[in-house]
């Protein structure tokens, strides 16, 4: 049956290798897995590309598996694997079990069957990122030529448009087994479940002797660009016994950058991370 292109202008493209990806120059095209956050954008008004290119059947985008790299492990997350079989690989439970805490907590069974953890982190607003932040977690990108390696931190700073590239895998080091870690995952929202996030928390602690060794806080959730809080690790570092967490919930208010919306002030979602951000720490320490 032909299909006429003037009722669906949308061409899709199914390569199984990387280099059969053969409309890379498209001017304007996008890679799509699950699709889940296209879905949505696109039900919100976002223009549809001419052509997608489907990444399902790349089997460079599959498989969770333990990689040395320079000397240093790394859990090595294919970005076309979905947010369940994140959920169930028994060894992410035990190399990186703060990524499936933060996985449990993204949208409903359905989406987490369907979308994908690449998928999650390209939106750049996804709930999986504050937890790969305070992980110092890798990304593999294939720009038509040739893949390399850039940090999220520093990929979530840059400019790119999220399809201009192909995000294949993640990079999580593992850290020394003398390490003793501690780390926690906390989505705020209006409802219960399966609802966006007000906002989305992570930290992560190493003790060695049992002393702090290093302390990392990110945040984001809603509309945020998620971004490690820096200068709330410095202030909790520096301080002394007894912590002044009323000076620390100061510092996490001025370091949380976020914004108003018809349902929620700025100055809510601040006093929000900051008494959620204290609870756990204290918890913790």
């Amino acid at each position: 049956m032909h299909v006429s292109t003037l009722n669906y202008p949308t061409t899709v493209e199914i390569p199984t290798t990387l280099s059969a990806i053969n409309k890379w120059n498209e001017s304007n095209y996008a890679f799509i897995s699950g699709g889940t956050i296209l879905q949505v954008n696109w039900e919100a008004g976002q223009d549809k590309p001419n052509h997608l290119i489907s990444t399902e059947k790349l089997m460079e985008l599959k498989g969770i598996s333990e990689v040395e790299l320079d000397g240093q492990f790394f859990l090595q997350i294919g970005a076309g694997m979905s947010i369940s079989e994140c959920l169930t690989s028994v060894l992410m439970q035990e190399k990186a079990p703060l990524i499936v805490e933060a996985c449990e907590k993204i949208a409903a069974p359905a989406i987490r069957n369907r979308g994908t953890i690449g998928g999650n982190i390209c939106s750049k607003i996804g709930d999986s990122i504050p937890a790969l932040l305070v992980l110092d977690a890798l990304l593999t990108f294939f720009n038509g030529k040739e893949t390399y390696l850039i940090t999220l931190k520093d990929w979530l700073a840059s400019k790119k448009r999220p399809s201009s590239e192909l995000l294949t895998k993640v990079l999580i080091p593992i850290a020394a087994r003398k390490l003793e870690t501690y780390s926690f995952f906390r989505k705020i929202s209006r409802r219960a479940s399966f609802t966006a996030a007000i906002i989305s928390i992570a930290g992560y602690l190493e003790f060695e002797e049992k002393n702090i060794k290093t302390i990392k806080i990110a945040i984001g959730g809603g509309s945020h660009i998620p971004t490690r809080l820096t200068s709330t690790e410095r202030e909790i570092t520096r301080s002394q016994s007894p912590i002044d967490w009323s000076r620390i919930s100061k510092v996490i208010q001025e370091d949380f950058l976020s914004y108003t919306d018809p349902f929620i002030t700025e100055a809510y979602r601040k006093k929000v991370a900051a008494n959620v951000i204290i609870a756990n720490m204290k918890e913790l320490l």
